[in-house]
């Protein structure tokens, strides 16, 4: 009755229609949001809140969705600002990424997250070194940007080296 299920490097995310939110896995970084760095070989919730939306999971971060549209981050911050925090600092419990209320759709990457808002735009932040972020240069950002100008973006999907987003017509 698993609602989303998410994997990262070695752990994975998941949450059933009650909202909840379930990590297990490898935590070394504290990817799995529980608070520590313990690695846990079964699902255990992560808080006890029940308005978890969607997950995703990065290289060796988290990123998820409430149902009020806000956005959370944690894990490692690999020194590059993928959680999009305005920092370099790691996390190993969620953190709300700014105050919006407006975030869609997400996906996780290699060191990097990528969004996006109710109104159709797209937004980065992390690891750039190969231009995955699709801002015309190589400059990690901490704090999600927007690409580009357009609103009619409606999927989004991350691989190792590479960002990929539809649009809609």
């Amino acid at each position: 009755n698993w609602h989303f299920v998410s994997r990262g490097s070695p752990s994975g995310l998941a949450t059933p229609p009650d909202g909840t939110l379930w990590a297990w896995g490898y935590n070394s970084s504290g990817w799995l949001g529980l608070g520590n760095t313990t690695p846990v070989s079964s699902p255990v919730q992560v808080g006890s809140l029940t308005n978890w939306n969607l997950i995703a999971c990065g290289g060796y971060h988290t990123i998820a969705t409430k149902t009020d549209g806000t956005l959370w981050a944690w894990g490692d911050n690999v020194g590059v600002g993928c959680l999009g925090l305005g920092d370099l600092i790691s996390r190993s419990s969620p953190v709300q990424v700014g105050t919006l209320t407006n975030w869609n759709s997400i996906a996780g990457g290699y060191y990097r997250t990528s969004a996006i808002k109710t109104d159709g735009t797209l937004w980065i932040c992390g690891y750039n070194g190969h231009g995955e972020l699709g801002l015309n240069d190589i400059i990690h950002r901490s704090s999600p940007v927007q690409v580009g100008t357009l609103s009619n973006w409606n999927l989004i999907a991350c691989g190792r080296y590479h960002t990929i987003a539809k649009q809609s017509y």
